[in-house]
């Protein structure tokens, strides 16, 4: 083609060998014209749309200046200008017709070239499509191809439908900014809603047609593509369909801002096959998408069958493992000790119900303070993690052991390295297998309780000496020794699972803190009973300091208030039932008047007398003598605070004028007052004993 071209022009050369030629092409893609040839040299150069055809000429002829020319209509928007140097150049018919058909093989070589390389393009864009099943990739790829065939536009961008949103949504664009993500049209709103509604693609060939179509537009939608590029040099745009099968998909626009040219509907077209590819690309990437997702399904339905299969094997080996030793009666260091080396990693086990670490053959235990984690659990039975450092990085894993509500223990996990699925399934069921472990164990406890119990009824209800001798030697008392009784009382309580391994957890601490005093302790519904013997009486008070302690740090534990009655020290073991009489009015003081802490028997003091007093019949006796000073003329003078703080002052004067802030005259004009109400006189003997034990079954039983 290229030869033929070359041969005719060498035939207008002939031709024309002493006329000076220039030949010009305009082409639809460029408002430029292209010199294709020239013979002696001619200052002129043809203006864009110059001359003008009315769209039905073949052919236009003028003259100007020393120049004749002649333009050439083509279809597709081609023009070929001849221009000579003569300007009484005579051309007939017959010549411009013959050089129009001359001519018409340089531009059936300009079309050939467009299609080849358009062609080359559209190749470019198949051979993407089946390269890659990346939509985004391919998407970006199509829209920039069709920008690279279709010279006159510069900007692009491709929409998707989505039914959710019913909207049509940006997918990828080409020179525009990130505003472009927020163009979402309805469907039939501006140019591409309409377009993807009816179906039909347009072209515009000015800003003004555009800015007409686009009436129907939201004024979001509307600022977001004005701010998406810079809308004032906008010349041209068209917007195609982009469907599968019968199916409308989306829509493919492209935008001229600064190229040169123009847009064609042959640009339609070729925007309409990209359109096309388009939809090949999503249609094959939804089925490559649909195909992975099904592959994806199958592998991680086989990979899960296959962990689950190996859960179900590591979980019947630990159960398996761990029941075996239960049943073997091995102990709990022996179950955690196993279940540590199947974890490869350091398990340890808090007895909250006995305060012990296990496995005790472990020298080194977690270093951080146990009642922190109790107090977690108290609130929240969950496994958690926790930081037994000063770094904020969790150290620990927490998984607490339960029988129904009651709190028995829990596993302490060293999380040097991340737990696993089976390390958990390890730990779920050594949980298990421990929590049957503790009952057991919390059963065997009960069983001793119980017995214990029976032997210290015995103990107290046999008065023969012969039997008493007997058991004390079986329970390795020193016959000789002081005896004493303690019952501790938990005042509080509603669960009674919950009460039964609280009395567990006390019988412990008081095991683990006075196991050299105590002969024997056992605990019986809401009471702890201890009877302890002492070879030496001074070693007594340094054993009610043990008890102020445990006291003390039972408290600090947030645990069930307790009351605890200590009996006197009593040598032989005939006065043991005197010792349990003791402890028991002891502890029956401090609850009668809602008090908690220690009493000591002997620390009760006259208060003794009043002791198998119904509290109601002390009240009443108290409302009898004190009712003349609560009327309300005799608390307005403050006569019965008068009267308590006189006798507690000793009945001095002096001070208790000081303390009431009163002066001393008006202090002896009110007890004047109070003898008179109370019809005593302060100083008769008997009358001031009234008043004295009064005012102390006041303050001793008051509630």
């Amino acid at each position: 083609m290229e030869k033929i071209v070359e041969n005719v022009y060498l035939f207008l050369e002939n031709k024309f060998k002493n006329i000076p030629i220039q030949i010009w092409i305009c082409k639809p893609q460029t408002s430029r014209p292209d010199l294709l040839y020239k013979h002696g040299e001619i200052g002129f150069i043809p203006k864009p749309g110059f001359p003008i055809g009315t769209g039905n000429d073949r052919y236009i002829l003028d003259q100007q200046h020393n120049t004749t020319i002649l333009s050439l209509f083509y279809p597709s928007n081609y023009q070929i200008i001849i221009c000579f140097l003569d300007k009484q150049m005579v051309l007939d018919n017959k010549t411009i017709e013959y050089l129009y058909m001359l001519l018409s093989i340089t531009y059936a070589n300009e079309r050939i070239q467009l299609k080849e390389r358009e062609s080359e393009t559209l190749v470019e864009s198949i051979r993407s499509i089946t390269s890659s099943l990346d939509v985004n990739e391919l998407l970006i790829k199509i829209i920039r191809n069709a920008l690279a065939v279709i010279h006159a536009a510069d900007a692009g961008y491709l929409q998707l439908y989505d039914p959710e949103t019913d909207c049509l949504l940006p997918k990828t664009a080409v020179g525009f900014n990130e505003n472009i993500q927020s163009f979402k049209v309805k469907i039939g709103e501006s140019i591409t809603g309409r377009v993807f509604q009816e179906g039909t693609p347009v072209i515009y060939h000015s800003r003004s047609e555009i800015y007409n179509a686009m009436s129907k537009i939201s004024k979001e939608n509307f600022l977001h593509i004005q701010h998406a590029t810079d809308n004032k040099y906008l010349k041209a745009l068209i917007s195609v369909p982009i469907t599968m099968g019968k199916k409308r998909i989306g829509v493919m626009t492209v935008h001229q801002f600064h190229q040169e040219g123009k847009l064609t509907d042959h640009d339609v077209s070729l925007l309409q096959g990209f359109a096309a590819q388009a939809a090949i690309a999503i249609h094959n990437a939804q089925l490559y998408t649909e195909l992975k997702m099904r592959l994806e399904d199958v592998t991680e339905l086989t990979n899960q069958l296959m962990e689950k299969n190996q859960f179900l094997l590591k979980r019947n080996e630990v159960h398996q493992t761990l029941t075996q030793l239960s049943l073997q009666n091995k102990g709990q260091d022996v179950i955690i000790s196993e279940l540590a080396r199947m974890m490869d990693r350091d398990v340890f086990f808090y007895d909250y119900l006995e305060a012990e670490y296990y496995p005790k053959t472990k020298t080194t235990y977690p270093y951080f303070v146990i009642a922190e984690i109790s107090k977690i659990l108290k609130k929240n039975r969950e496994p958690f993690y926790f930081d037994g450092s000063e770094s904020k990085t969790a150290n620990y894993y927490i998984y607490p052991i339960l029988s129904g509500t009651v709190f028995l223990g829990c596993f302490i996990v060293d999380l040097q390295r991340k737990l696993s699925q089976l390390d958990q399934i390890s730990i779920e069921q050594g949980g298990s297998i421990l929590a049957l472990e503790l009952v057991k164990k919390r059963t065997q406890a009960e069983v001793y309780y119980k017995k214990s119990h029976e032997i210290f009824k015995e103990l107290l209800q046999n008065k023969d000496p012969k039997f008493l001798l007997t058991k004390g030697k079986e329970l390795r008392l020193n016959l000789s020794s002081f005896l004493l009784v303690v019952l501790f009382e938990i005042v509080y309580y509603q669960d009674l699972q919950n009460l039964e391994a609280t009395v567990h957890r006390l019988v412990s601490g008081i095991k683990r803190k006075i196991s050299a005093s105590a002969a024997l302790v056992f605990g019986f519904h809401n009471k702890v009973t201890m009877l302890c013997s002492f070879a030496d009486s001074t070693r007594i008070e340094e054993f009610i300091n043990l008890l102020k302690s445990i006291l003390k740090e039972w408290e600090n534990n947030d645990d069930p208030a307790l009351c605890v009655g200590v009996s006197t020290s009593y040598i032989g073991i005939e006065n043991i039932s005197i010792c349990y009489d003791e402890a028991n009015k002891a502890l029956s003081y401090l609850t009668d008047r809602n008090k908690i802490g220690i009493m000591r028997y002997d620390e009760i003091g006259i208060n003794r007398l009043f002791l198998n007093q119904p509290p109601q019949e002390i009240q009443n006796f108290l409302d009898e003598i004190f009712y003349p000073l609560r009327t309300e003329k005799a608390k307005s003078n403050d006569l019965e605070n008068t009267l308590f703080t006189y006798i507690k002052l000793n009945r001095s004067t002096i001070q208790t004028a000081e303390k009431l802030h009163i002066h001393t005259n008006t202090l002896y004009h009110r007890i004047k007052k109070i003898e008179e109400l109370l019809n005593i006189n302060m100083n008769d003997l008997e009358d001031l004993l009234k008043i004295l034990l009064a005012c102390h079954l006041q303050e001793s039983f008051k509630k």
